[in-house]
């Protein structure tokens, strides 16, 4: 709903271009003018749009028009009369003016307000003297919030709520998608894509899924792991030209995976040990379709393993069996074909990562299986488990680090586990922990993302929060200082 100030809005416009004002109109209006239009402040917040300034009219006029454009679409409009007392100081035809309007999205936005002087009559008759116009122009800008994020071991990307993808930490390959291979320790925007709602990150490649369905990736692909048919490296994304109608995506070490809208599952990149589960080790620039696998809806892969979250609240996986990341309840080394995870039911989400996976069922409890060398498991042990076993409950997201877990509860609050060398608990130590202990000072939170000894969070209001390793500038918060609890990462949210 758009929000304006003042009077009517008897004039809808100027004239169409070229055509005069009428002799009448014309008489009254020689010598009106806008004498001054000032714009003392314009700001976003949470979009909404406010501006205020002060405005003159000379040569007879006693009214102003006025209208103002947000990137050049006309929002709302006014007539105005001067102020009843106008400070001594100031003409006495001088007044003010107000503007306010919601649902303007974030980024850099263009604001313009645009002044006409007119006359109003005893009778309340109406001449908008449209030959002489002022405007006054600002820029200003309202950090996007982040709805999503991701690490890998040696970059982190976010999701912003006008669907551009940013990134930022080691640049090795192009991973980060600005173009260059530069590491970066602020957030830098991904060249060339927009309308992204889902992101996914493998060790040096980044996967987007956009609004329309279709799958663009960039970064290192010396296994195909970008889809595109070569192993040539992007440093900008490129589009999976194989697949369309794409409802989610999932990104391991060096391979990827799409869930199409029909419930099948498509895989490509590095195969060693069967993460794509095409039967075969045969890695693969281009999708295969992952065998015997339907009714899926979300999808994520570890090292070399790949786990399916089927639409029956059932979870599948292969790949690499290694310390039981599969969790089949075997000590079988492969899996080329996708198994049922043992004891799952009720499943709402899932995670993935180097030898580990989690899922988090729909009473909230939280499930781990694989390895548990530094107790990120969570079950007070660090016994490799080789089916689910439970380690938290109000449980909302979860994903996992080399050492470490991450999850946010329903009530907002952030809770780690496992290794701890470099402050990824976010603790204030570097000592690690087999059991779930919430990170204090952190609160309202949607979604965590986390890196192989960094840890990511979204928070509610768009704001995104880090700790952990930071060599690369992996925490996005304009340095490469290790830190031992929560910092905010540059740029985002209000």
């Amino acid at each position: 709903m758009l929000g304006g100030c003042g009077g009517g809005l008897e004039e809808s416009g100027p004239p169409p271009a070229g055509e005069p004002l009428g002799a009448h109109e014309a008489a009254l209006c020689s010598g009106l003018s806008v004498s001054s239009l000032s714009l003392s402040g314009v700001s976003t917040w949470q979009g909404e749009m406010a501006g205020s300034g002060r405005w003159a009219v000379a040569g007879g006029a006693n009214a102003i028009r006025l209208e103002y454009r947000v990137d050049g679409a006309l929002r709302s409009s006014d007539e105005r009369r001067p102020d009843a007392d106008p400070p001594p100081d100031l003409n006495p035809n001088d007044g003010s003016w107000y503007f306010s309007a919601t649902g303007v999205t974030c980024g850099v936005r263009t604001f313009e307000v645009k002044a006409w002087p007119m006359v109003i009559d005893s009778a309340g008759n109406r001449t908008v003297c449209w030959d002489s116009p002022q405007a006054a122009v600002r820029t200003v800008t309202e950090n996007c919030g982040a709805t999503a994020v991701a690490g890998g071991p040696y970059h982190s990307m976010a999701l912003a709520q006008d669907g551009k993808v940013w990134g930022w930490g080691e640049g090795l390959f192009g991973a980060i998608g600005d173009g260059t291979t530069t590491s970066r320790s602020s957030p830098v925007q991904v060249t060339g894509i927009s309308d992204v709602k889902q992101i996914a990150v493998g060790y040096y490649h980044t996967v987007a899924l956009k609004t329309d369905g279709t799958v663009w990736t960039w970064g290192y692909n010396s296994s195909g792991q970008l889809g595109n048919g070569t192993t040539n490296s992007q440093y900008t994304p490129v589009r999976v030209m194989a697949l369309s109608n794409v409802i989610a995506i999932g990104a391991g070490g060096s391979f990827s995976l799409a869930v199409k809208s029909d419930g099948t599952v498509w895989s490509w990149g590095d195969n060693w040990c069967g993460p794509l589960g095409d039967g075969t080790e045969t890695y693969r620039v281009s999708p295969v379709q992952v065998v015997g696998l339907s009714g899926v809806k979300a999808v994520a892969g570890g090292t070399n393993h790949s786990v399916a979250l089927k639409t029956d609240g059932t979870v599948w996986a292969w790949g690499r069996n290694f310390m039981g990341a599969v969790g089949d309840g075997t000590t079988a080394n492969i899996r080329l074909t996708p198994v049922r995870v043992v004891g799952l039911s009720g499943v709402s989400a899932i995670s993935a990562t180097f030898w580990r996976s989690m899922a988090v069922k729909s009473d909230g409890t939280l499930w781990a299986w694989g390895d548990n060398r530094f107790g990120a498991i969570g079950d007070g042990t660090t016994i490799d488990r080789y089916t689910p076993v439970q380690a938290l409950s109000g449980v909302k997201a979860v994903a996992g680090g080399f050492s470490h877990t991450l999850a946010v509860k329903t009530d907002g609050t952030v809770w780690t586990w496992g290794g701890n060398s470099d402050g990824q608990l976010g603790n204030g130590t570097t000592t690690g922990r087999s059991l779930p202990g919430q990170v204090a000072g952190l609160s309202g939170f949607l979604s965590p993302g986390n890196g192989q000894t960094h840890s990511l969070v979204v928070k509610q209001d768009g704001s995104l929060w880090a700790w952990g390793f930071n060599n690369a500038g992996n925490l996005g918060d304009g340095t490469t200082t290790l830190r031992l609890t929560p910092v905010r990462t540059v740029g985002f949210g209000p």
